[in-house]
């Protein structure tokens, strides 16, 4: 017998499925590549079924006990904050608890989303590969922004929607495509696009401290694998780049006299003018006041 085949972005699938109504959901906004629903609960089980797209589970609180049966094999799982599960589209699965469910975020995203990421990322294909459960921080803050959205009512609209499908497309095959290289036709590789994105991040974030591990998320990779890729399309560190765009948003900010050199600093992300002007030296050539008294004096020049 053939499992039954749901598409949750479908109102009436979606409550043949769970049977039920959710605590929040996403269906009234009109969303196309993601489905978003926290459940709470006490009891809950599913028959054995297939989705037509990617499934992401996160737990939110409360310690559950649930038998979960995935592509033919069966286990128990302990779950607790941040427990995730993701199952690809077409693997059979099926749920129960043995205790109270609690709360729990339920995500979908679309196929077409997991397919065009990929493309984008350089993956040839993505290992359709089920993942039982293990802790993943990442899901949990993205699905509580999600909620929150959603509390708010959603008042980022239909794009909102467009960038969380995409963060958690690229999360998807972070998970299983760098774990899997080896599978793929091509290495990975950062795309124009991808290197576009990185700088818009960065520029949004310049006055805040950004991490490795934040750049490498933009992208869906790893720390490590995306430090390797990185310097490949641009021939420096990622460290070197951001310095690099922290000082060049420098340089454009002293061409202005109406602007300290300490929120030059500040907000080129730097903690004070001390270290903020050893660093601009060594990368231009000046501290901050001489570099800024020369492009005064080359501007005058100009106008004589």
């Amino acid at each position: 017998m053939l499992c039954p085949r749901f598409d949750l972005m479908k109102h009436d699938d979606r409550k043949r499925l769970l049977g039920r109504d959710s605590a929040r959901e996403s269906s009234s906004f009109g969303w196309k590549s993601l489905h978003f629903e926290r459940i709470e609960a006490d009891d809950f089980e599913t028959i054995e079924h297939t989705l037509t797209d990617h499934y992401l589970m996160v737990k939110v609180n409360s310690l559950s006990h649930a038998e979960r049966r995935l592509d033919g094999s069966t286990r128990m799982e302990r779950q607790t904050r941040g427990t995730s599960i993701y199952i690809p589209h077409g693997c059979p699965h099926q749920v129960r608890y043995k205790s109270p469910l609690g709360q729990l975020y339920l995500m979908v995203v679309s196929s077409d989303a997991v397919k065009s990421v990929a493309t984008e990322m350089g993956i040839a294909s993505v290992p359709e590969k089920p993942l039982f459960a293990s802790q993943n921080n990442f899901l949990l803050e993205a699905a509580l922004s999600i909620d929150r959205e959603l509390q708010a009512h959603n008042p980022h609209g239909q794009i909102f929607s467009d960038i969380y499908s995409r963060l958690l497309a690229s999360q998807i095959i972070s998970m299983l495509g760098t774990k899997n290289r080896e599978n793929t036709a091509r290495r990975i590789a950062l795309t124009t696009r991808q290197l576009r994105w990185l700088d818009d991040y960065i520029d949004a974030n310049l006055s805040h401290k950004i991490t490795l591990e934040e750049m490498a998320e933009q992208v869906g990779l790893s720390p490590f694998y995306f430090c390797r890729v990185f310097k490949e399309a641009t021939n420096v560190t990622p460290h070197a780049y951001l310095t690099g765009r922290r000082i060049d948003f420098a340089k454009k900010s002293l061409q202005s006299d109406h602007v300290s050199v300490l929120d030059v600093a500040l907000s080129a992300g730097f903690s004070d003018a001390a270290h903020f002007s050893r660093v601009f030296k060594k990368c231009a050539g000046a501290n901050p006041s001489e570099y800024r008294r020369k492009v005064h004096r080359n501007n005058a020049r100009a106008d004589s």
